[in-house]
């Protein structure tokens, strides 16, 4: 028994020794900060106006994260693994130029789809939110390209602050100055708050990348690689899915049911994502090293078998947590969220499930092994959030959360069995 308590000492010394865990936990650190402000920020969102207003501000956050994610093209993905392999500081401006190429898309999209809304008056007389959140998407784009870049040289915090916690961080103190030193104590305060800090961010990204990289001085490095968009075609793809999946299910349910339900459902989404906070650490931060170690199979067997058991264990703990405590948490944001108990523990549920398997798909990413998943990644969703939709009509929030649960687990599920045939290596925990 001695042995064995020094054995395990040994494991979690060694654990903590890591580099990559040591940047995981300045990763959780910041993601930490980004949980709490999303609560305050949904809190008074709540108690300062309403639970449907709360449901309105989730629904044009839906639009504003899928066109975010669909005019990125998959770029900034695609960026970790080039960034990565770089030697210095200089970059080639064909990296520039595809740049240009995705803001100009966004910018067209985004005034297209704007001025669609302005001559058919399509959503509540113009609705001024969702406006506010379209808007913003082509600044939100470049923020995300930037973060690409510092991701891929394992900056992890600013790639964090930048892609995770900044935007509702920054979002939280501009409403409440709004709200409290200008008295500005309208529902479009929420709406105006979200766009500025969207602007703050890019500042913020712009400087950070002009710190970390210099445009090379080469007339000769316009050309963009022959292969690049071959690559990121599966890159573009996975992206399209996943974020139709992380925001399709607010989105379709702010279509079926009233802005009270989607709060309902949000406010339990939001909670269930503390199980998710270690997974989602070790996911940025072994990117760039799975990248790396793609063709060293020894290295990239013990950096996944590394993450997965950090990352179940932490989740699984947690997930134990809600169970006892749910209810209380969902009180909180008021009483009436107490009855969306179960809607929680079947989310939190869904996510302890897909932890079991690992960084499975991280590694089909940044391995080149995308091409493989796409298909069966595709079917998934949509089986999933078209059960979540059926069972919504009856069911309500918790026939999403049903769909959810179920599309989460088969997710990496199925990574996990692709990345085995393929590379031989098993990123599950047994």
């Amino acid at each position: 028994m001695p042995s064995l308590k020094f054995n395990r000492l040994l494991s979690i010394s060694s654990l903590l020794k890591d580099k990559n865990q040591q940047k995981s936990l300045l990763y959780i650190l910041i993601r930490g900060i980004s949980v709490i402000s999303n609560y305050v920020f949904s809190i008074l969102i709540i108690h300062l106006f309403s639970k449907e207003d709360y449901g309105t501000y989730v629904y044009g956050l839906s639009i504003f994260m899928l066109l975010s994610v669909f005019l990125k093209l998959g770029v900034d993905i695609h960026f970790v693994k080039i960034f990565s392999e770089f030697k210095s500081k200089t970059i080639p401006k064909w990296i520039g130029l595809v740049e240009r190429k995705v803001i100009y898309l966004s910018i067209a999209v985004s005034a297209g789809i704007t001025t669609f809304l302005y001559f058919t008056n399509l959503i509540n007389g113009f609705n001024l939110s969702v406006v506010l959140f379209i808007l913003s998407v082509p600044f939100y784009v470049k923020v995300l390209l930037n973060s690409g870049k510092l991701r891929g040289i394992s900056k992890i915090i600013q790639f964090a602050f930048l892609n995770i916690a900044g935007r509702i961080l920054i979002s939280l103190v501009v409403f409440v100055i709004l709200y409290y030193l200008f008295s500005y104590k309208d529902s479009n305060s929420i709406y105006f708050a979200h766009l500025i800090s969207i602007v703050v961010l890019l500042v913020i990204s712009l400087f950070w990348t002009s710190k970390s990289f210099e445009v090379s001085k080469d007339v000769d490095d316009h050309k963009i690689p022959d292969n690049f968009f071959t690559y990121n075609n599966g890159l573009l793809l996975k992206s399209y899915i996943t974020v139709f999946f992380l925001w399709g299910d607010r989105f379709l349910l702010s279509i079926i049911s009233n802005p009270s339900e989607v709060a309902q459902y949000d406010i339990c989404l939001k909670i269930a994502m503390l199980i998710m906070i270690v997974p989602e650490a070790l996911k940025s931060t072994y990117a760039a090293v799975f990248a790396r170690h793609s063709l060293e199979p020894e290295k990239l067997k013990i950096d996944i078998r590394k993450s997965t058991r950090v990352g179940f264990m932490v989740s699984l703990t947690i997930f134990m947590f809600i169970v006892f405590f749910g209810k209380f948490l969902l009180g909180l944001f008021g009483t009436e969220f107490k009855d969306s108990y179960f809607i929680l523990l079947t989310i939190s549920l869904g996510y302890t499930m897909s932890t079991f398997f690992g960084q499975a798909d991280n590694v089909l990413e940044m391995c080149g092994l995308i091409k493989h998943y796409v298909k069966y990644y595709f079917i998934i969703i949509f089986l999933s959030l078209g059960l979540g939709v059926a069972l919504s009509f009856n069911f309500g929030a918790l026939g999403m959360a049903i769909g959810f649960a179920i599309g989460n687990f088969l997710f990496q599920a199925i990574a996990s069995y692709i990345v085995k045939s393929k590379i031989s290596i098993k990123t599950s925990f047994l």
